[in-house]
């Protein structure tokens, strides 16, 4: 059976702008899950995540087959009916980009792990340095290849930033200012155009005024959203429905 570990309380995430990481055990022992489980509780790392533990390769591949998706997965090689190699391979066929980590007490299975494209190998016992150091470069890579960029483009410059960074878009007319946490950038653009290219990169219209990146709303209210610096902006009734729709489902699929 599946469960799922939050890292911190759900408000905690929903506060800090969403769950970034999906990270799976596939552990057939109970008692290594839970040894895993405290020692991912207890890394140094700054990300948001949720663990998912399951007890069988099947159960996970069960899994992929209704739609979830991991950004890691910590999979055991020796365990009860689909060992980890075959669990790999059937996961590849779902998804192409998960991190797999393969854990194993027997050197030949992390070789033949690399014949699925795994990204390393942690041989037991399970040691928390080794563990923090692999995610760290997992982390790295994930946050690297996800990262999308944002250009800002006047008559006299040009400025690229990373998408996340941008907290919400303002309109001024016919042109918009980019609110980010320590700078303002001002684009000669309009909020609309700016609305068709970013409403399918986690932004939401929230009045004729304002587009919000999801990942820093912290609160919806009635006639207003608080962002996570504790920043009010005003929210039209006729979007409400549509913005807490849209907030609803980009913190379900961050679960």
């Amino acid at each position: 059976m599946q469960d799922v570990v939050f890292r911190k309380s759900l408000k905690y995430y929903i506060s800090m702008g969403g769950i970034n990481l999906n990270i799976a055990i596939c552990e057939d022992e109970i008692e290594q899950q839970q040894i895993i489980v405290e020692m991912l509780n207890n890394l140094e790392i700054n990300e948001k995540f949720l663990v998912h533990k399951f007890s069988s390769g099947e159960e996970l591949i069960e899994a992929y087959a209704k739609s979830k998706r991991f950004s890691i997965i910590l999979l055991d090689m020796k365990m009860k009916g689909i060992d980890g190699i075959k669990t790999a391979r059937r996961i590849r066929e779902y998804d192409l980009n998960c991190i797999i980590i393969i854990i194993t007490s027997i050197v030949e299975y992390a070789i033949e792990g690399y014949h699925v494209n795994a990204f390393d190998f942690i041989l037991k016992p399970v040691k928390k340095e080794q563990l923090n150091t692999i995610l760290k470069r997992a982390i790295n890579q994930i946050r690297n290849k996800n990262e999308k960029l944002y250009v800002i483009e006047n008559r006299d410059r040009k400025i690229v930033i990373k998408l996340s960074e941008i907290i919400y878009i303002e309109s001024r007319g016919r042109k918009i200012n980019v609110i980010c946490e320590t700078d303002t950038f001002l684009k000669n653009n309009n909020i609309s155009s700016e609305e068709k290219e970013l409403c399918n990169k986690d932004f939401i219209r929230i009045s004729r005024y304002y587009l919000v990146n999801l990942r820093y709303i912290k609160e919806i209210r009635s006639d207003a959203i608080i962002l996570n610096n504790q920043w009010l902006l005003n929210l039209s009734p006729k979007l409400h429905k549509r913005v807490y729709d849209r907030f609803t489902d980009y913190i379900m699929e961050m679960m």
